[in-house]
């Protein structure tokens, strides 16, 4: 019996359940029908309350008795246990759980299994509901094996609240104080508990909390010594973003004799049988983990697949540690705003004030660091009926612990860089971290503006450097942190790829050193880039390129994505001869309007030098093609085949090599389609072509914020007057995944070698960004997930990409090349696409809009009759100048019209 203060309390409560049923409301309401009550009365001996608090904790001891009709009355509760608020290890929602055994009058042993879920549905008031619903199972046990023999629900009745609260007892105090201390730790972790699930939707603020362990040093085996790194941490809910999610993970890494590396990790919203104690100076864990066979990454999304991938193994694992951890001051990383008023305060009173009510803190990050020196250590590896001890050798390990709270606001998202390295052969520790802005929102102008500026602001406000040497402490100036090396090689690497706002990165890194000798770490990062699968047990490989050749860029793309594997593929699939095999590439170019703004249209070099190369493998039937679009209706020359001479798709490649011009709204047949595009037209030749390539221009967009390979299928429709037949009669989204459904496009490629960004992008960009990338693989959802993502977008802002995943699922991306966002992008604001979206909801007015806004090179003539309208292009002919043609000097300022420009799309 633990002597620390505790708190024990009673509760009560009944319902009913039925035998045979699996259904926890089809139990209830059978056993309502037959009176089959069931009643219990517990005691809940919470023996530690600051064990109870602790993220690894929350468990309480339970006691008491059982009445029921069918096991009979007043049963002793065995083996009891309670546990408050503890992630699910499948779902990660909190629950709270009610466990014990039984005999009943029959002598049969009994195991009851009872869960409160607490979890908020959005727009429902379900706290009381919640917290006073226990869904049970009851099992029978026979010879160790469970049964399932029932399922009912149990009620905690509202008036019973006023005895539970009546029977709550501190225990272990010595006085007062101490009574109305460890009842106030608890009221304070209940409301924390409470106030983050249910008024998450009208809080700005999220609290959270970790518990890390890190080792580093030598490991013995049949006396040979290996060198390990291993990391383990405790990662309450809403930890980093506030995003509701939590995980719990492992990893450790072991180095052989001839100089591999044996890579194993895990990660989980929570791992069963993992005890983390700090300040006690515990470390246990045995189950299952994997091991990384191939490369040195694992995702938490991998790790739940079935079958697994190739390059992870199951093994089992065995890790028993005692250690002690020797902490030093509580270091607080909060906004330099509001941490002065701490330098009149004692920070002992702090401290008391932290551990009465561990959940109220100031903003910012709240870091205890520990040194830990081993007293004992082992680590056994079990696959299949061979097994491994290591032996941590303690004059050569040393490792960092930690105990920490995140106290934030939800906006801006925080963004941090986080190092510990630990060096054992000096007995040194170096903790280094760095916090800005986790991404700019880059649509929406205002609010962008003041995350720009809050970043700044962060990062030079909260961030972190210190040195532990033997016993000694140091904090190091901002100067000397920023000297810090960077990661030179990643070693292992888990991916937190379950989060909504980004994927979190643990790793184990080789710091650069400038005396030659590698440091290892422990680093923790946040990618934008999330990889991991939506709705999909699909992969799909997609390749970015930076390079300022193009045709050099284009054809490492072709390589990198096995491009041609790809394509022979779909040949042998159909059946055919290389000289049969039907090519369509699907370029986006009849929505340029001068060949002064390139940025508005797929470079046509790029798109023969890809026809060249399809050509040198054998394949005769290749075409290009597209849809005409509104521009038609508002200009001459704007037929398909025109345009594409005009911008020197002529069907002859500069080697020779032919292609044919395909006007994809000629030649059609009616299609029965589904849902807003019913029986529609369709190009016969695309509708028959066997491998179909989407060749988007990287552009931002009005309406769906940025334009890639699956907007770029929108421009196959094939009715010219696009802005009334899908944009006010029907939805350009909907109708290009019905369109994609039925005719799949095998490939994608992007051209981001000179890109239009800004909110007009689509229409045009006289300032280019220069991103001199390609992209490309084989899936548009994962290529166009890549491509948003690298405009610093979260790729589902975008509705084509919403109901794509919806419709077809996002695969787990496997990436290669050229990881980095578009430097100086700047993206559409949500005030354009508000006002997009308003000139689609009247037919004549949005199109009298874009009649009169549109702008042509001469080659295309204006053929609108109207004279309203020609006397309106008139008129409005400087505010296009601003926008298409700001340089042609006499109409507008080019240097005003270049600051006006400029303000328009955000940039400072």
């Amino acid at each position: 019996m633990s002597q620390r203060p505790g708190l024990k309390f009673s509760e009560t409560m009944w319902g009913y359940f039925a035998e045979g049923l699996d259904d926890f409301e089809a139990g209830y309401e059978k056993g309502e029908e037959s009176n089959n009550r069931f009643q219990f009365w517990v005691t809940i001996d919470i023996e530690d309350m600051e064990d109870f608090i602790k993220i690894s904790g929350r468990k309480a001891k339970l006691t008491g008795k059982i009445s029921s009709s069918h096991f009979g009355k007043n049963l002793e509760i065995r083996n009891g246990e309670f546990n408050l608020f503890q992630p699910s290890q499948a779902t990660g929602e909190r629950r709270m759980t009610y466990t014990f055994n039984f005999t009943g009058r029959d002598g049969s042993e009994y195991y009851l299994d009872g869960q409160k879920i607490i979890y908020h549905d959005k727009g429902k008031i379900d706290l009381i509901e919640d917290i006073t619903t226990l869904f049970i199972k009851i099992y029978r046990v026979i010879d160790g094996d469970f049964t399932l023999f029932g399922s009912g629900i149990l009620k905690y009745h509202l008036a019973d609240l006023p005895s539970m609260i009546a029977s709550m007892e501190a225990t272990n105090c010595k006085n007062l104080i101490e009574r109305m201390k460890v009842k106030l730790q608890f009221f304070s972790f209940v409301y924390g508990e409470v106030r983050d699930t249910y008024l998450y939707d009208i809080s700005p603020f999220y609290y959270t909390a970790y518990e890390n362990l890190i080792f580093s040093g030598r490991l013995s085996h049949d006396g040979e010594l290996k060198d390990f790194f291993f990391f383990s941490g405790i990662h309450d809910k809403d930890f980093p973003w506030g995003d509701k999610a939590t995980f719990w993970d492992i990893a450790l890494l072991i180095k052989e004799g001839d100089g591999t590396l044996r890579r194993f990790a895990l990660t989980n919203h929570r791992i069963e049988n993992l005890l983390l104690d700090v300040v006690k100076g515990i470390y246990r864990f045995e189950g299952e983990l994997f091991e990384i066979t191939k490369g040195n990454r694992a995702s938490f999304g991998q790790m739940r697949k079935s079958p697994l991938p190739e390059h992870l193994e199951k093994l089992n694992i065995k890790i028993d540690l005692k250690f002690n951890a020797s902490p030093f001051p509580r270091q607080d990383i909060p906004f330099g705003l509001i941490c002065n008023y701490k330098r009149h305060i004692k920070r002992s009173f702090m401290e008391d004030i932290h551990e009465w009510l561990p959940h109220f803190d100031t903003l910012g990050m709240h870091l205890t660091p520990h040194k830990v020196s081993v007293e004992k250590g082992e680590i056994t590896l079990k696959k299949g009926p061979d097994s491994t001890t290591f032996t941590i050798e303690k004059d050569k390990a040393l490792g960092e612990a930690e105990i920490s709270t995140f106290q934030n606001i939800r906006w801006p998202t925080l963004y941090y860089n986080y190092f510990c390295a630990v060096d054992p052969a000096s007995d040194a520790l170096r903790l280094h971290v760095r916090t800005d802005v986790l991404r700019e929102d880059r649509k929406d102008l205002i609010v962008d503006t003041i995350e720009e500026q809050l970043g700044k602001i962060i990062d030079q406000a909260a961030w972190l450097d210190l040195e532990i040497k033997g016993d000694s402490f140091r904090l190091l100036p901002r100067e000397e942190g920023d000297t810090f090396p960077p990661p030179e090689k990643v070693l292992l690497e888990i991916n937190n790829d379950h989060y909504p706002t980004a994927v979190f990165q643990r790793r184990i890194v080789e710091l650069g050193n400038t005396e030659g000798k590698g440091r290892l770490a422990l680093e923790e990062n946040m990618d934008v880039l999330n990889l991991g699968s939506i709705n999909s047990d699909r992969e799909a490989l997609v390749a970015s390129v930076k390079d300022s050749d193009k045709f050099k860029a284009l054809d490492q793309i072709i390589e990198m994505t096995r491009f041609f594997n790809k394509l022979e593929a779909i040949r042998k699939e159909r059946g055919k001869s290389k000289e049969d095999l039907s090519i369509i590439i699907k370029p986006s170019f009849m929505f340029m309007y001068s060949l002064k703004d390139r940025t508005t249209f797929t470079d046509p070099e790029l798109v023969e030098h890809l026809v060249s190369r399809i050509w040198e493998k054998g394949y005769r039937t290749i075409a290009v093609a597209d849809a005409r679009s509104t521009f038609g209706t508002f200009f001459t020359n704007r037929e398909v085949s025109t345009v594409a001479q005009y911008i020197g798709l002529d069907g002859v490649c500069p080697g020779g090599e032919k292609y044919r011009i395909i006007d994809l709204s000629l030649g059609t047949e009616e299609y029965e389609f589904a849902g807003s595009l019913g029986k529609h037209p369709v190009n016969t030749e695309w509708k028959n072509a066997d491998f179909r390539i989407s060749f988007a221009k990287n552009k931002t967009h009005a309406y769906a914020f940025y334009t890639l390979t699956i907007k770029n299928i929108y421009g196959a429709l094939p009715k010219e007057d696009k802005f009334k037949e899908y944009h006010t009669e029907r939805d350009i989204f909907s109708t290009t995944i019905e369109f994609l459904k039925h005719f799949p496009v095998h490939f994608g490629f992007i051209d981001a070698h000179i890109s239009a960004d800004g909110p007009f992008g689509v229409f045009a960009d006289k300032d280019p960004n220069y991103t001199e990338t390609i992209m490309g693989g084989d899936d548009l959802v994962a290529v166009d997930w890549i491509g948003s993502a690298k405009m610093g977008l979260d790729p589902m802002v975008s509705d084509y990409m919403k109901l794509a995943v919806e419709e077809f699922g996002k695969p787990e991306i496997h990436m290669l090349g050229d990881r980095t966002l578009h430097p100086d992008w700047v993206n559409v604001h949500d005030i354009v696409t508000k006002l997009a979206f308003g000139l689609d909801r009247e037919y004549y007015f949005g199109n009298f809009f874009y009649s009169v806004f549109a702008t042509m090179d001469p080659y295309f003539e204006y053929k609108e009759k109207s004279t309203f309208r020609r006397i309106m292009r008139v008129l409005t002919d400087p505010i296009r100048s601003l926008f298409f043609e700001r340089v042609r000097q006499g109409v507008v300022d080019p240097e005003l019209s270049a600051k006006l420009y400029k303000l328009f799309s955000g940039i400072s």
